[in-house]
């Protein structure tokens, strides 16, 4: 595995573990459809959650700034395929997760947005 897939993956386990803190339920990781990923599924309080994890060493400018049209265009086409394999009538949140590194010998800083719709 690349480098570059080890930290990503990396800070998706930090992401699913502060959602677990939470009080999450995680109901799938790095979900595949097609050309589509997930990164995280998860449901709170009756509401399912497609969560998008991005992770920096450092920043020169916001990791969140990766979440393009592009990527989410790709998210929500991932969501309707999900729903067709998993019927279900809960709301649908799609909330990004950035997971930072500024000083290795600290722990990440982790930013919660409650929409990639507003990045």
């Amino acid at each position: 595995m690349a480098q570059h897939n080890t930290f990503g993956k990396w800070g998706e386990d930090v992401a699913a573990e502060y959602l677990l803190q939470h009080d999450f339920e995680i109901l799938a990781r790095n979900w595949r459809h097609e050309h589509k990923e997930v990164d995280i599924i998860a449901t709170k309080k009756g509401i399912l959650y497609f969560v998008e994890v991005k992770t920096r060493h450092g920043e020169t400018w916001n990791a969140e700034e990766a979440i393009d049209a592009k990527k989410r265009r790709l998210l929500w086409k991932a969501m309707m395929a999900w729903k067709l394999q998993h019927p279900s009538l809960m709301p649908v949140h799609y909330p990004a997760i950035a997971v930072v590194i500024h000083n290795p010998h600290e722990p990440p800083e982790i930013r919660w947005h409650d929409s990639i719709w507003d990045l």
